[in-house]
């Protein structure tokens, strides 16, 4: 396993998802939220293997509880580093400043006590905006609590594109971003942003290497609202046969091969899945040829089949026009 330095820790390059354990999500997720028996596993799994980094959040159902229960019970708990994520009110511009600051204080309270811990080694904002909302009030109140050793390195979750993230490389509070990247994702290279993280020594972790399941489902199993990915699909799965690969080997070792990344997150639904991810990253990086020849092939791929948040508005769109056919 590799462990791209962090400051003073060393994070696995493959790091544990854990929406799945607190909620039934994913497109092409078939065997719904994951048994307390099977994370158990998992993670004991994790820790023969070297995996030492696990992804969550409060908006996560009852993911954290149940990491914060399963690390004690395998007495695991210092041999992982946590991160998770802010969650605050939908409608929070709308309130004030002390309510505000209550919800972040509520948000952050939660998290350490359902993942029973005292410092959260890596906290995310959920979303970008949040770091400049009322020129930093939560943000400040996050700084504050990393120096009284309740967090342990601040970062963002980006959602929308590389824009976001450059932005945020301004702030030098900064520490860490993550971010949606797989096989069809050029915009994040086009913008230099994995070229500029490395250099600044802010760590990148990646989520969507799978692209939410959709580079994996079967084509005619492709939701009507994104069918737009179908030519897209067509190319990576002939690209893939070509190379004698599966698609889910080539996607996720390519991933693996972006050095700049620091730990890959994968969503973790079974333990047989687990580890078949793991012998995907135990083969290594791709051939640099086939990475060239991916990166040519998918370096114009437009933005509504790469981004999801965009995928509920298509599929409103296409709910409307069925309603009109109708």
């Amino acid at each position: 396993m590799e462990y791209p330095p962090f400051k003073e820790r060393k994070i696995s390059r493959f790091g544990i998802g854990t929406v799945q354990f607190g909620l039934d999500y994913g497109i092409n997720n078939k065997t719904g939220q994951v048994p307390y028996s099977d994370v158990l596993s998992i993670f004991e799994t994790a820790l023969e293997n070297g995996v030492n980094f696990i992804d969550t959040s409060r908006v996560y159902g009852t993911s954290e509880e149940t990491i914060g229960k399963a690390l004690r019970e395998i007495g695991a708990v210092d041999d992982f580093i946590l991160c998770t994520k802010l969650d605050i009110s939908e409608n929070y511009h709308e309130k004030s400043d002390e309510t505000v600051r209550g919800e972040v204080q509520d948000s952050l309270r939660q998290s350490l006590e359902a993942l029973r811990i005292d410092t959260i080694p890596v906290y995310l904002l959920h979303r970008p905006e949040h770091r400049t909302f009322r020129d930093g009030l939560i943000w400040d109140y996050l700084k504050e609590a990393s120096t009284k050793g309740m967090i342990g390195r601040l970062g963002v979750s980006i959602a929308d594109g590389p824009s976001e993230a450059i932005e945020c490389f301004e702030d030098p509070a900064l520490e860490a971003i993550q971010i949606p990247y797989n096989v069809f994702d050029a915009r994040w290279d086009k913008a230099g942003v994995l070229k500029v993280a490395s250099e600044r020594g802010i760590a990148v972790f990646n989520r969507s290497s799978y692209l939410k399941g959709l580079l994996l489902m079967e084509m005619d199993e492709v939701p009507e609202h994104v069918t737009e990915s179908l030519c897209y699909k067509e190319s990576l799965n002939r690209i893939a046969a070509e190379a004698g690969l599966g698609v889910k080997e080539m996607a996720l070792r390519y991933v693996f091969s972006v050095p700049e990344i620091t730990s890959t997150i994968i969503g973790i639904d079974s333990q047989v899945q687990f580890k078949e991810n793991l012998r995907i990253y135990e083969k290594g990086p791709l051939d640099g040829v086939l990475i060239q020849r991916i990166k040519t092939a998918f370096r114009d791929i437009p933005e509504y089949v790469l981004n999801p948040f965009l995928w509920d508005q298509r599929l409103l769109m296409w709910q409307q026009q069925q309603r009109r056919s109708a």
